[in-house]
């Protein structure tokens, strides 16, 4: 639960350093933080990943929670694809990425 705490120009910068470690054949990035979807989450969780988001907004610089389409252009411009998310009993998911090739 890291990237969170960061804008998305310097989530791109820890990224981009990630897949520098990754394996070309085989590797991937697996990434635990929220993913807001206020329109469809019906889960008990709903209500506290939205105040997290807040609570990004007003204790750190440029930290946000963030859409799936929001983790899919940052990943995007760190180099990575989304294959998968996986829905937790709990305030985070599972982002299962892997390597683009540019």
């Amino acid at each position: 639960w890291i990237l969170h705490n960061w804008e998305d120009e310097e989530c791109v910068k820890i990224l981009k350093q990630c897949k520098k470690s990754i394996p070309k054949n085989g590797g991937k990035l697996i990434i635990v933080d929220a993913v807001l979807r206020p329109e469809e989450d019906t889960s008990s969780f709903a209500d506290s990943r939205l105040a997290f988001d807040l609570v990004m907004v007003t204790l750190s610089t440029g930290g946000k929670e963030r859409t799936k389409k929001e983790w899919r252009d940052v990943l995007s411009q760190g180099g990575f694809g989304i294959r998968k998310i996986v829905s937790l009993p709990a305030l985070q998911f599972i982002i299962e990425a892997y390597p683009q090739e540019h």
